[in-house]
């Protein structure tokens, strides 16, 4: 991918996305941050220029878009779905190991 058709699609897409130019440990490259997982991750030009849109956009998310599923009563269940005072329940809970 070119680095002005990487930069063309970031500015397409502002919702999800920002971005600035600049240098990470002496690299110049663009700084992107993925709005949905709040993670900021460093693109240098020679690393655009070797890889897809679609792997770039992985990286942007920095594994945070793993999902999460529990077992209740026998059923599992996306987590993700769920609401504010759900997942609290989930955190309140606890297995006894004792026997």
């Amino acid at each position: 991918m070119k680095v002005e058709d990487f930069k063309d699609f970031l500015n397409g897409r502002g919702e999800e996305y920002e971005w600035a130019e600049g240098a990470h440990d002496g690299n110049d490259g663009i700084y992107v941050r993925n709005k949905l997982y709040d993670a900021e991750t460093h693109y240098t030009h020679s690393v655009i220029d070797k890889h897809e849109l679609n792997a770039l956009l992985a990286y942007s998310r920095q594994g945070k878009n793993v999902e999460k599923i529990t077992r209740v009563t026998g059923f599992f269940s996306k987590v993700g779905s769920w609401n504010k005072g759900k997942t609290g329940e989930l955190k309140d809970r606890y297995r006894n190991t004792e026997i």
